[in-house]
C-alpha cells in the first residue's frame, strides 16, 4: 500500500516537472536561420556588423549592413542541439572558415538562439593544431560571455 501511495506521488510530481521540448537537430537548426545584426561591433572580420546563417549550413560575415556581399564565409556541420527549460535553442557546431583563404581555421562553436528568436549568441574555441579533429574537440557546453569569442547579434526585422 505504501510503495503503491510513492509511486503514485512519484508520477504526480513527474507530471509537474517542467518538460523540455525535443527537436530534431534540423527543426532546432532552422532557427537559427536568417540575418543577425550588431551595428556596435567596428565591422571586420573578427567583429563584422552582419552574420548571415543560411539554410544550407553556411555562415557568411558581412563588415557592415551596406556591404555589396559577404566578406567571409563558414561550415557550419551541426554536432548537437537542444532545447532549455527557458525555451532557447542550443546548437553545438563543428565550424571551418572557408573564406577568405588567408584566415582558414576552425572552431568548436556553440550558438544560442533565445526562445523570441530574436537574440543569437555564439561563443567559441579554436580547435587548434595537432591531432584534435571534429570528433576530439572540447565543445562548450554553454554561452559564456567572458569568452574572447563571444558574439551576440540581433535578428534583422
Amino acid at each position: 500500500m505504501a510503495l503503491t501511495a510513492l509511486v503514485i506521488c512519484a508520477l504526480a510530481l513527474a507530471d509537474c516537472a517542467p518538460k523540455q521540448q525535443v527537436l530534431s537537430d534540423e527543426e532546432a537548426y532552422k532557427r537559427f536561420v536568417g540575418t543577425w545584426v550588431n551595428t556596435e561591433y567596428p565591422g571586420t572580420l573578427l567583429q563584422t556588423q552582419v552574420t548571415v546563417i543560411r539554410p544550407d549550413y553556411v555562415g557568411e560575415d558581412w563588415l557592415f549592413p551596406t556591404s555589396a556581399a559577404p566578406d567571409g564565409t563558414w561550415t557550419i556541420k551541426v554536432k548537437k542541439t537542444w532545447v532549455d527549460e527557458k525555451g532557447n535553442t542550443y546548437c553545438q557546431m563543428y565550424n571551418t572558415r572557408t573564406h577568405p583563404e588567408y584566415m582558414r581555421h576552425e572552431v568548436a562553436a556553440l550558438m544560442r538562439v533565445d526562445k523570441k528568436g530574436e537574440v543569437w549568441e555564439l561563443c567559441a574555441k579554436s580547435v587548434g593544431v595537432g591531432n584534435i579533429t571534429e570528433d576530439t574537440a572540447v565543445y562548450p557546453e554553454e554561452i559564456d560571455p567572458n569568452l574572447r569569442s563571444y558574439y551576440i547579434y540581433y535578428r534583422k526585422k
